[in-house]
């Protein structure tokens, strides 16, 4: 076998192996040229945005979580949901990730949560409850 018919088998055994997943990774985002979904604000940090990533490799990308947690298209069910965990410490499933708020957690358009792993989340905030991705969505919605 050569190696061009080696690389063309190994790029179609991964194309598999993501279909058969299902689960379409989180893409990658352009620093001061990406768009909010919702806003229209252009993403300049990593710190709380988020995105839908679609099996088409196509992405909707948000400025912060909060876009995406008060977007009526994200509610389609359509799409993996991902936020960037605090700190920009990499993308992470919303069903894998608790969202906290302290006072001082400044978000790019004033939602104030980010992602956290559940025990940090509550470490964080002690004296407030930790939110699961739905519980934060129903939050939010009824402020904005």
């Amino acid at each position: 076998m050569n190696r061009r018919t080696f690389v063309g088998m190994l790029g179609l055994s991964l194309a598999g192996a993501v279909s058969c997943r299902g689960v379409p990774a989180p893409a990658g985002v352009s620093m001061g040229h990406t768009k909010c979904a919702k806003c229209g604000g252009i993403i300049f940090s990593m710190e709380g945005i988020a995105q839908i990533a679609y099996a088409d490799g196509t992405a909707r990308y948000y400025d912060d979580l909060g876009c995406m947690a008060t977007d009526l298209a994200a509610r389609s069910g359509q799409g993996q949901k991902y936020v960037q965990l605090a700190g920009g410490k990499g993308w992470a499933r919303v069903e894998d990730v608790t969202f906290a708020s302290t006072p001082t957690t400044v978000t790019a358009r004033g939602y104030g949560y980010l992602a956290y792993p559940e025990e940090e989340a509550r470490q964080i905030a002690p004296d407030h409850w930790a939110r699961g991705w739905d519980d934060l969505v129903a939050e939010l919605s009824n402020k904005k």
